[in-house]
């Protein structure tokens, strides 16, 4: 088949797992031996990159700054950046292109953010089949961002929510497949009247690093506790900071992976606790070598999550979870199998989690040998299966 993916951001540029998600999604399609195209966008640039079995098409959107930069203005540039991302008329002809040129035999997008919101409406014009994923919140909430215990709020329930709501309901449409990873995600579109006339299935994600074929783990003396993921604040790293600081045991240390505006200001609280090392950003090529000397994996999230890759990475590697009661996040949790949960943003309750495991070593390493990435996730081989199966079924 001769495939097209559209998303926002593609390496070198990520943010997140949903690019990992992308990233797979292309190797994987290429060993099944399809023929794949991949638009993105670029900073820098445009450009396209031929490779065996796969053409780059990397499109730089005219806007007020790239996807990625958007923390670094303030809320006037923001909502203005966000009318003319909507509406970008150029990126929309530029995709129209290149699809009459490419002549895909079907069109799946990601994320749009960043490229332009008329790409699903330029898909149906030219009678493509098309899937879109759904990776997170953003077609109701443009920061992608809605806080556990705040979803009632003006902030999301608001007038201007509803306008845009509305907005991208119109302009998505109804693809012929819509994707979602969790069983939350697929409930919050459908309950906002999203997609209705899509066919709607849950497939999840693909396990994205490379796992060893047994696991074996043994906690020696240090309990060790990871965070892998941006370092911003609705990611609940802050709470973690507390909580662990709560602790009182000494044979216990936490690591911190990630990058991002808080980066500094983690680097600072942790100078005064020698049980913490901040790694910043680690290459995927790393990330095996880390999992296999973690004891446990937390993740303290404050916002909606859809279906965090690093707790499906976790579990491919036997390292329970512990991670905040937040809906994609806990339907991944089989309470005493893989992990537990704790109440989102209660820092008391994360540090009893915590302190649990530091005393209970031996129900860690039992949990980490019926941990199975199985439980949640696909490998990559069933990820592709599953799409191809979308991709041709009529």
């Amino acid at each position: 088949m001769n495939i097209c993916l559209i998303s926002n951001i593609y390496p070198p540029y990520h943010r997140g797992g949903a690019e990992q998600v992308v990233v797979k999604t292309v190797e994987g399609l290429l060993e099944a031996g399809h023929r794949v195209v991949l638009i993105t966008a670029t900073p820098g640039q445009e450009e396209i990159e031929q490779k065996e079995g796969l053409t780059i098409h990397r499109i730089h959107p005219k806007n007020i700054f790239f996807y990625t930069n958007a923390h670094e203005h303030g809320f006037i540039s923001r909502l203005l950046w966000h009318v003319i991302d909507i509406f970008n008329i150029g990126v929309s002809k530029q995709v129209k292109k290149i699809l009459q040129e490419e002549q895909p035999d079907v069109v799946h997008t990601h994320n749009l953010m960043g490229l332009s919101f008329l790409i699903p409406k330029t898909i149906r014009r030219l009678g493509l089949r098309h899937i879109h994923t759904v990776h997170d919140v953003q077609l109701v909430e443009p920061s992608g961002i809605i806080f556990k215990e705040k979803e009632n709020s003006w902030r999301y329930t608001g007038l201007p929510t509803k306008l845009y709501t509305a907005l991208l309901k119109h302009l998505m449409g109804s693809p012929d497949v819509v994707i979602s990873p969790s069983q939350f995600l697929k409930n919050f579109y459908s309950s906002r009247g999203f997609f209705q006339d899509s066919s709607f299935v849950i497939v999840r994600n693909p396990v994205t690093v490379s796992i060893p074929e047994v696991n074996d783990k043994t906690i020696g003396e240090t309990v060790h506790f990871l965070y892998i993921g941006q370092i911003e604040k609705h990611k609940g790293i802050f709470v973690l900071m507390d909580a662990f600081g709560m602790l009182s045991e000494k044979d216990v240390a936490l690591h911190i992976v990630g990058s991002g505006s808080e980066l500094e200001a983690i680097r600072k609280q942790a100078a005064d606790d020698n049980r913490i090392e901040v790694h910043g950003r680690v290459t995927r090529e790393q990330l095996p070598g880390l999992f296999s000397t973690m004891s446990v994996s937390v993740v303290p999230s404050l916002c909606y999550e859809n279906s965090p890759t690093v707790i499906f990475e976790s579990l491919a590697f036997g390292v329970p979870v512990i991670a905040s009661d937040i809906e994609g996040v806990a339907e991944l949790i089989v309470e005493g199998e893989n992990g537990r949960t704790f109440e989102a943003g209660n820092a008391k309750a994360l540090s009893d989690a915590l302190s649990w495991c530091a005393s209970h070593t031996s129900d860690i390493e039992s949990m980490s040998k019926k941990t199975d990435q199985s439980l949640v996730g696909l490998s990559k081989e069933e990820y592709i299966g599953a799409l191809v199966g979308e991709y041709t079924t009529r």
